[in-house]
C-alpha cells in the first residue's frame, strides 16, 4: 500500500470519447474507486458510448466539435476544482488500473503533472505504428533539445495538478493537446516527471493513426504547435508579492485620530474590523490570482505570534522595523524585490472601498508597461504604491501624513523617469468624518456577505432545453462560492426554466420580456465588479473566470468577450464562425452571443443596453469602445446553431447584415424588429 492516500484529496478523471462502446465501459470501470468523480466527454459519438458510460457508472457531458482537445477543455469545464486532474484514453490501450503511480509523484511534491511514458515503461507488440512510433521520437527530440527537459514520449495518459493546469491556459482544440500542454508546462519551469506505463493494442480503430489522413494531419499538428510555442519564448510568470501594512489593535496605540470621537477602545475595535476587512480581501485575491502570489503582513505593536493568534496563521507576518513610514515601506520593497520578475504592491487597512479587483489591476498594470502604480486617496495621499524595482526616491523627503503626499510621490516618480500607472480615487478612514463610510460598508457586508468579484447575468424565456448545460459551465456545481454571483433575469418563462435556475443556486428575478430589459434587470441587482452577460444557450469555456480577470485587469481595455463558436460541425457554420471572430478580433466589435464582459461602474456610467428590441448589443459595444479597447479572449464560447439551422446559415446571415445596414442607414431599432430571426 503506497504511503500516500490518494482517497483523501479530490481527484478527477477525464476521458475523452468517439464511438468507443466496445471499451469504454471497461475503461470506467478500470479507474480505481478513490477517484473522486469520472467524466466522459462524448465527442459526437454516433453509437452507444454514452449509455454505456453512465451505465459503468461516469458522469457523462458532451462536446458536439470534433478534436481531442476541444473534449478535454469540455471535460474539464465540468469538473469542481479537484487538486488533481487525469486524462485517460477511452480505448482501453492505457491501463487505469497504474494511475496511482501517475498521481503519487504529485501527492508527494516532487511534480505538478506526470507523464505516463510508453517509451519507459511496455508498449505491447502492434499498439504502436511505425507513424506513431517516429512521430513520438521525433517530438521527444526536439521538446528536449528546445526546453532541456527530460521527455521521452507524449502519451496521453497523464495527471496534473488541477492549479497548475489552469495555469498554463490550455487552447487547443485537436491533436496538438498533449505537446501543448508539455511546451507550456516546460516554458513555465513546472517540475514535471515521466513514469513507465503499459501500453496495449487498443479496441477498435483509431481515429487518428487507423488513416493516412489522420497520420499526417496529426503529425503536422503536432510539429507546428513545438513551433509556435518555441517561437513564443519562456513567459516566466511574476511572482507577485502583496503586502499589508497595519498594526496590532491595542487600545490607546491605535487609530490615535479617532479616540476623541470612538474612545480608545473604540478606535482598537475599528482598527481591528478594518484590518480583518483588509486581510480578507487580500485572501480573496490571492486564491484568485493562483499559486505565485503572496501576502505578507508588516505589522507594528506587537509580535508575529499575537498577530497569528489575532488574525490567523495563513500569513506571513514581519515586524515593520524602524524609521520613519517611508523608511519601513522602502525596507519592505528591498526585501521583497530580489529579482526583475519580481512585482510588490503595498496597502494599508484604511480603505474599505479596496477590492480583489484593485489589486488585480495594480499588478497588471506593473506586468504591463509601469514602473510605478498608485492608488490615489481623496484626502491627498495614496491608499496603494507598486513597483516592478526599488524606488528609494519614492520614499525621501515626502510630508508622510499630509495632503501633499501624493503629489509629492509624483513629482518624485516623474523626476526618476518612472512609468506611472493611477488607479481609481478611493477614500481613507481617518477622520471621524469618514466613519459614515466604513459604517455603510460594514452594514451592507453583514446583511449580504462580501460583494462577488463576478455577477453573470442569463436572460431567459423558455429556455429549459439548454440552460442546465449553460449554468453548468458557469459553475460546475451547485456549491456555493463567495466570488461568483449568478442572476437569472427571467422574461417569463412557462417551462421548467426558473425550476432549473434554482436547483444551481441562481438568483432568479422576473422582469418584462426583452433581452435589454432583463439584461439591465439583472445588473440592477447585480453586486459582482466585473459584469458578464451570457446568452442561455451558450456555454463557457473552461478557466472562464481567470480569462476575464486576466483581461479586464488592463489599463487599456474597456470590456470583452470570448471567440466564437458553434455546437455544429457544419462546413458553412465553420465560415460564420472565422467571419464573426475576424469581424471580433479586427473590428472590435464581438457581439452578445460572445458573452461581453465589463466593470459595473462603466455599465452603469454608460447607462446599461439601450432599450431598444434590436442591436442592443452593438451599441452598447459602439459607446463601450469610447472608453477603451474591446479585448478578445484566447478561448472560445459554445453556442448553440439553432437559430442558424432554422432559417438556413446564408439567409440568417444575410439578414443580420441588412437589418444593420439599415440601422446604420437612419432606420430605428423600432422599426427593425420585425426582420430579426
Amino acid at each position: 500500500m503506497n504511503a500516500i492516500d490518494p482517497a483523501k484529496t479530490p481527484i478527477d478523471v477525464v476521458i475523452p470519447a468517439l464511438n468507443e462502446e466496445r471499451s469504454i465501459g471497461q475503461v470506467v470501470r478500470s479507474v480505481p474507486d478513490w477517484v473522486r468523480r469520472i467524466v466522459v466527454v462524448d465527442n459526437g459519438s454516433t453509437d452507444d458510448t454514452a449509455k454505456v458510460a453512465r451505465e459503468a457508472g461516469a458522469s457523462v457531458v458532451s462536446e458536439p466539435r470534433r478534436g481531442y482537445g476541444a473534449a478535454c477543455l469540455c471535460g474539464l469545464a465540468a469538473l469542481d476544482h479537484p487538486q488533481i486532474v487525469v486524462f485517460v484514453d477511452a480505448d482501453r490501450s492505457d491501463r487505469p488500473e497504474e494511475m496511482i503511480d501517475l498521481v503519487s509523484p504529485i501527492l508527494e511534491g516532487r511534480a505538478a503533472m506526470v507523464i505516463g511514458s510508453r517509451t519507459l515503461g511496455h508498449a505491447e507488440p502492434g499498439s504502436l505504428t511505425p507513424p506513431q512510433r517516429f512521430g513520438n521520437l521525433l517530438s521527444s527530440f526536439l521538446i528536449r533539445q528546445i526546453w532541456r527537459i527530460d521527455c521521452t514520449d507524449l502519451g496521453p495518459f497523464r495527471a496534473i495538478r488541477y492549479d497548475a493546469l489552469r495555469q498554463l491556459r490550455m487552447d487547443d482544440l485537436d491533436y496538438g493537446w498533449t505537446v501543448q500542454m508539455q511546451a507550456r508546462a516546460a516554458r513555465q519551469k513546472l517540475p514535471v516527471l515521466e513514469v513507465p506505463v503499459s501500453y496495449h493494442k487498443r479496441i477498435g480503430v483509431s481515429k487518428i493513426s487507423g488513416t493516412v489522413r489522420g497520420v499526417v494531419g496529426a503529425g503536422t499538428k503536432i510539429l507546428s504547435t513545438i513551433a509556435r510555442e518555441a517561437l513564443a519564448g519562456p513567459p516566466p510568470p511574476p511572482r507577485k508579492t502583496l503586502i499589508v501594512f497595519t498594526r496590532l489593535p491595542v487600545p490607546g496605540r491605535t487609530k490615535t485620530r479617532l479616540i476623541p470621537t470612538l474612545g480608545e477602545d473604540g478606535a482598537a475595535e475599528l482598527q481591528d474590523q478594518m484590518t480583518r476587512h483588509t486581510l480578507d480581501i487580500a485572501r480573496r485575491w490571492r486564491r484568485q490570482a493562483g499559486q505565485h502570489a503572496a501576502i505578507e503582513v508588516r505589522f507594528t505593536g506587537g509580535s508575529a505570534e499575537d498577530m497569528r493568534e489575532h488574525f490567523g496563521a495563513d500569513f506571513d507576518y514581519q515586524d515593520q522595523g524602524t524609521g520613519s513610514l517611508g523608511q519601513r515601506m522602502h525596507r519592505a520593497c528591498t526585501d521583497t524585490l530580489r529579482s526583475q520578475n519580481d512585482h510588490v504592491v503595498i496597502i494599508g487597512s484604511d480603505c474599505p472601498e479596496l477590492t480583489p479587483l484593485t489589486l488585480h489591476r495594480a499588478f497588471s498594470a506593473l506586468a504591463c508597461s509601469a514602473d510605478l502604480t498608485l492608488g490615489p486617496a481623496r484626502d491627498g495621499g495614496y491608499y496603494l504604491i507598486g513597483m516592478n524595482r526599488p524606488q528609494p526616491n519614492m520614499f525621501h523627503r515626502i510630508d508622510w501624513g499630509t495632503a501633499r503626499v501624493l503629489a509629492q510621490s509624483l513629482d518624485a516618480g516623474r523626476a526618476a523617469g518612472l512609468r506611472i500607472a493611477l488607479l481609481d480615487e478611493r477614500d481613507d478612514v481617518d477622520e471621524a468624518e469618514d466613519l459614515a463610510l466604513w459604517e455603510r460598508i460594514r452594514q451592507d457586508i453583514d446583511a449580504r456577505g462580501p460583494a462577488p468579484l463576478l455577477s453573470v447575468i442569463v436572460p431567459t424565456l423558455d429556455e429549459a432545453d439548454h440552460l442546465a448545460a449553460c449554468l453548468h459551465s458557469i459553475q460546475p456545481t451547485r456549491s456555493e462560492d463567495s466570488d461568483l454571483e449568478i442572476i437569472i433575469a427571467d422574461g417569463g418563462s412557462s417551462d421548467e426554466t426558473v425550476s432549473i435556475a434554482e436547483q444551481f443556486n441562481a438568483q432568479v428575478i422576473h422582469t418584462q420580456c426583452g433581452r435589454a430589459a432583463q439584461m439591465n434587470a439583472g445588473a440592477a441587482r447585480a453586486r459582482g465588479e466585473l459584469l458578464l452577460f451570457l446568452h442561455a444557450d451558450t456555454r463557457l469555456p473552461f478557466g472562464y473566470r481567470d480569462e476575464v480577470v486576466r483581461l479586464i485587469s488592463r489599463a487599456d481595455v474597456a470590456g470583452g468577450a470570448f471567440r466564437f463558436a458553434l455546437d455544429s460541425v457544419s462546413p458553412a457554420l465553420r465560415q460564420i464562425e472565422r467571419g464573426t471572430n475576424l469581424r471580433s478580433r479586427w473590428g472590435g466589435l464581438p457581439y452578445g452571443d460572445q458573452a461581453l464582459f465589463l466593470q459595473r461602474d462603466r455599465f452603469e456610467t454608460l447607462g446599461g443596453y439601450p432599450d431598444w428590441p434590436v442591436l442592443e448589443d452593438f451599441e452598447l459595444i459602439r459607446r463601450l469602445k469610447k472608453h477603451g479597447r474591446i479585448a478578445l479572449a484566447n478561448t472560445h464560447i459554445i453556442t448553440s446553431a439553432r437559430r442558424y439551422q432554422l432559417r438556413g446559415p446564408l439567409r440568417t446571415v444575410l439578414e443580420h447584415q441588412m437589418i444593420l445596414s439599415r440601422f446604420l442607414c437612419g432606420q430605428s431599432p423600432a422599426q427593425l424588429a420585425h426582420r430579426v430571426t
